[in-house]
């Protein structure tokens, strides 16, 4: 659990580093500072530890805009949906859905907003889950639950032109951080810039 904290908190100084670094010239008019890049990611999730005993694998998608402060630095907001298939166990039934809210930032460490980046993201997960139990006479019961819950994450990606591959760890409830953790990846595209 400290080291997972550690290694979150080095994920913020390393995006937030891009500060100190003089800005260069600008290269590639899509990714110039001052325009908001509009785009789409792709997800597949895996939850871990306690969280994998009531989820199963998901995926989903994500709208992206990012808007670059600096060479090496963008501010970024992610919203979108993430559907998990259920954990069944002994016939029964479970699954968590989120819809995922989060502001973050985007540390590219080449320069040039190509190359490998880092991202910590922070916001607001709603998650939809819905469980299955036995009741009288064997039958089956679906409970469901809407819950709005904050988390954060950090993250590791590459970026080549519009195309980027990212990896990120999440824990979409900071309250029960260890418990509701989930790991995904996925390939993202920007459509377009404004």
């Amino acid at each position: 659990m400290k080291t997972l904290i550690a290694t979150m908190a080095a994920g913020v100084l390393l995006c937030l580093s891009g500060a100190a670094q003089a800005q260069r010239a600008q290269g590639s008019r899509l990714h110039s500072k001052g325009h908001i890049l509009l785009g789409v990611d792709t997800e597949f999730g895996i939850p871990l530890g306690n969280y994998a005993d009531v989820n199963s694998v998901g995926g989903g998608a994500v709208l992206v805009a990012e808007y670059p402060l600096m060479n090496v630095l963008s501010a970024s907001a992610r919203i979108g949906f993430q559907a998990h298939v259920d954990r069944t166990v002994n016939g029964l039934g479970a699954h968590v859905n989120a819809i995922p809210v989060l502001l973050g930032t985007k540390y590219y460490i080449g320069g040039d907003r190509e190359g490998l980046f880092g991202a910590f993201e922070l916001g607001m997960f709603d998650l939809m889950s819905s469980v299955e139990s036995r009741a009288g006479g064997g039958r089956i019961v679906s409970a469901t639950s809407n819950d709005l819950k904050f988390g954060l994450g950090v993250g590791v990606g590459y970026q080549q032109d519009r195309w980027n591959a990212r990896v990120n760890i999440h824990s979409q409830d900071v309250g029960n951080f260890g418990s509701a953790m989930i790991i995904s990846g996925g390939i993202g595209y920007h459509f377009a810039s404004f």
